[in-house]
């Protein structure tokens, strides 16, 4: 009798623990799984985060990089490359001209400097010559519309200037040419505020649109906006040199 009921016992035991080691199988697959998943997700996690920081550090260096000027020239030339160009230029000048009072255009930074011997007073923006081709299709004649490099002097100062319209600009508008004499020739407007005189039809003037400046948008003279145009009106005098460089 006590046999049988040990044997009882012994198997309702053993379903029990069958019972328990079958839920153990069962939560070690479920943990198995849980663990699985918990692995992809570190890992997606941790390439996430790779790629996050890649990202930032790419981001980091490209922000790091200096601007590329100008934006719209088949090659590189950046802000440090145009300062040290200057600075060097600036340095092989200033004993030459012991303090004087001059001016420098960098035609491909399509910058303004003035400057007394090392320190630098003023420096904006401007436009140089697009250097396109103009063909006069009547009679042959051709303006390519570069500007000048090398020294050249203030050789004359203009307020509210006047502006005599040569032939190219009737032959780029597709108008007849008047007579070298013709009163329609003379435009007011056209040239900003102030002129300064380099010589040979050569000048620094203002310019309508000053979104324009920073860019080769000149048919050759040098433009300027109108704030910086009047700061060098009143601070170069007759005389000044004048360095265009590229």
């Amino acid at each position: 009798m006590l046999w049988g009921l040990w044997l009882a016992a012994f198997a309702a035991e053993s379903v029990a623990v069958a019972l328990w080691s079958a839920r153990l199988q069962k939560s070690r697959g479920q943990l198995s799984v849980l663990t699985e998943k918990f692995s992809r997700v570190n890992r997606e996690r941790a390439e996430a985060s790779g790629q996050i920081k890649a990202q930032s550090q790419e981001m980091k260096f490209l922000q790091s990089l200096p601007n590329l000027l100008p934006k719209d020239k088949g090659y590189l030339r950046t802000q440090r490359a145009i300062a040290e160009e200057v600075e060097a230029l600036r340095r092989k000048l200033s004993g030459r001209l012991r303090g004087r009072l001059y001016v420098v255009v960098d035609a491909k930074a399509e910058k303004l400097y003035l400057e007394r011997g090392f320190r630098i007073l003023m420096q904006a923006d401007c436009s140089v010559g697009r250097g396109e081709l103009l063909v006069d299709k009547k009679t042959g004649r051709r303006w390519r519309f570069t500007t000048p490099l090398g020294e050249f002097h203030v050789l004359a100062k203009a307020a509210n200037p006047l502006w005599r319209k040569p032939d190219w600009a009737y032959v780029e508008d597709g108008q007849p040419i008047p007579p070298p004499d013709s009163p329609e020739r003379i435009v007011s407007g056209e040239l900003g505020a102030y002129l300064l005189s380099l010589g040979d039809g050569y000048l620094i003037h203002g310019v309508k649109d000053e979104k324009t400046l920073g860019r080769p948008a000149s048919h050759g003279c040098v433009h300027l906006g109108a704030a910086p145009l009047k700061q060098l009106y009143d601070a170069a005098p007759v005389g000044t040199p004048v360095f265009i460089i590229e």
